[in-house]
């Protein structure tokens, strides 16, 4: 019915990424089947943009959720580390999309990052901090149980999925 699910829930996006999907220029100047991005922020953000609260570079979100910008796939991406007490994890959004190709090759691009050279400077500076605080990372990305560690391998990286275990 177009009622917020979550009326009370706080809600914080960067502000480079908001200003580029909602910048009317940008929009028009992309080619027909490149539109559809916009469309979908506009589609989400439009209803709720007076609610958003606007965040610039890496800062605590709130207690035990920081910001880590992740630039390259698009202008003001970004990742976040939630944290409790001494425990950490890496929550990435698109920085790899099939860690296959772009976790173990960090220097290959793909046609869905908008900028190539930053999104390649992105994984190696992310990867090169998760290997070295053996942090766990979720991928949006990654095969299932879509969680593991990053260590380096080579010139690249290697993901490492945790075990699964069920629960019964």
């Amino acid at each position: 019915d177009g009622s917020l699910t979550y009326p009370n829930a706080r809600i914080h996006a960067p502000a480079d990424e908001l200003a580029f999907w909602l910048d009317d220029a940008r929009m028009n100047a992309a080619p027909e089947n490149g539109r559809a991005g916009f469309v979908n922020a506009r589609r989400v953000f439009n209803p709720i943009l007076n609610a958003v609260t606007r965040f610039v570079g890496e800062r605590e979100l709130v207690p035990g959720i920081t910001s880590i910008p992740t630039k390259g796939h698009s202008p003001g991406h970004h990742s976040f580390v939630v944290s409790s007490g001494s425990a950490k994890i890496l929550i990435q959004g698109d920085v790899t999309g099939m860690p296959t190709f772009f976790v173990r090759n960090p220097g290959w691009h793909s046609l869905f990052d908008m900028d190539a050279a930053m999104a390649e400077a992105t994984r190696r500076r992310l990867y090169d901090m998760l290997a070295a605080e053996r942090m766990p990372v979720i991928g949006y990305h990654f095969p299932f149980p879509a969680v593991g560690h990053v260590a380096k391998d080579g010139t690249g990286y290697r993901l490492e999925l945790v075990h699964w275990r069920s629960a019964g």
